[in-house]
């Protein structure tokens, strides 16, 4: 009776199989959760679009003032002010390799579950490390993601896609530097919330997300309200419920030192090709290596 035993490795269409039908949860002790991107890859936040070459934006930068009242005959004006104007943004790619070298099969032959194992804890791995890089690079400027708008960039008074804050004012961020947060932090929050807030509930900062020593800072101004609490827990402010002027505080991993964003987030939409959002390709073998190569990327602004 012939013997047909389970072959010592799995060729590629089995590896790029398992991409698609295993997933691995890892212990991890390396990567923090990416709250900026997790925030902005969300229904709300996340718009997929079909390729282009860049995408565009219409804004409003001043009031239409061409109108007014009239009695009778009065003659009215035609003139069409300019109140609007244009901003473009570039694409951005990002990608993470998934390697698997033959020393790699080798170890992990004979039973079939442990060479998927291997796929899918390296598919895993390079969730994890491009996720990363993108939370990274949405957070602070990163020279090899320069098309990718992060939160320093967008919350500034410099250039943002095409258009320059410094030459068209409108087009500033408000930008309030405070002094020591214990001293004189609520107080610059709410000048600068203020300031942006078209009313108490309509166009105001849906958020606010600073560093984790700020976000201690602001914790501990709000120690007294811990002797409100009581057995149901009600007036706890437990430290996944921060909020300011009810607007929840949270912090980031790559924020920089001392800084504190206010954003509404009906107006930040991270914008993703409908075709390669994080998408993960088959496995290829380069000519000149013993390995397989997959790789995860994906195409955003």
């Amino acid at each position: 009776m012939a013997d047909y035993g389970i072959p010592t490795t799995l060729d590629t269409v089995a590896l790029n199989t398992s991409l698609a039908d295993y997933a691995r949860t890892l212990t991890d002790n390396a990567y923090n959760d990416p709250v900026i991107w997790r925030m902005l890859n969300t229904a709300e936040n996340k718009k997929k679009v079909d390729g282009g070459l860049s995408l565009t934006e219409t804004l409003i930068k001043e009031k239409q003032s061409a109108g007014g009242f009239y009695l009778g005959a009065d003659v009215l004006n035609n003139t069409q002010p300019s109140t609007l104007d244009t901003i473009e943004y570039l694409w951005q790619n990002a990608y993470e390799p998934i390697t698997i070298t033959r020393d790699e099969e080798r170890q992990n032959s004979g039973a079939v579950h442990k060479i998927l194992d291997l796929v899918a804890t390296k598919t895993e791995l390079s969730r994890k490390a491009i996720v990363d890089r993108l939370e990274q690079a949405l957070t602070t400027p990163v020279s090899e993601a320069n098309n990718l708008i992060d939160l320093e960039t967008l919350v500034n008074t410099g250039t943002l896609g095409n258009i320059a804050g410094s030459t068209s004012t409108w087009w500033q961020a408000t930008v309030t530097s405070s002094g020591a947060f214990a001293t004189q932090g609520l107080t610059d929050m709410s000048t600068a919330t203020l300031t942006v807030a078209s009313s108490a509930t309509v166009d105001s900062p849906t958020v606010y997300i600073t560093t984790k020593t700020v976000w201690g800072k602001f914790w501990n101004t709000l120690l007294p309200l811990e002797r409100l609490s009581n057995a149901d827990m009600t007036g706890n402010r437990g430290v996944k419920n921060l909020s300011f002027m009810g607007t929840p505080v949270v912090y980031g991993n790559y924020v920089k030192s001392g800084l504190l964003f206010g954003l509404n987030m009906n107006y930040v939409r991270l914008q993703v090709d409908s075709a390669t959002d994080l998408i993960t390709t088959d496995f290829i073998s380069p000519v000149n290596q013993t390995v397989k190569v997959a790789y995860t990327y994906g195409e955003e602004i």
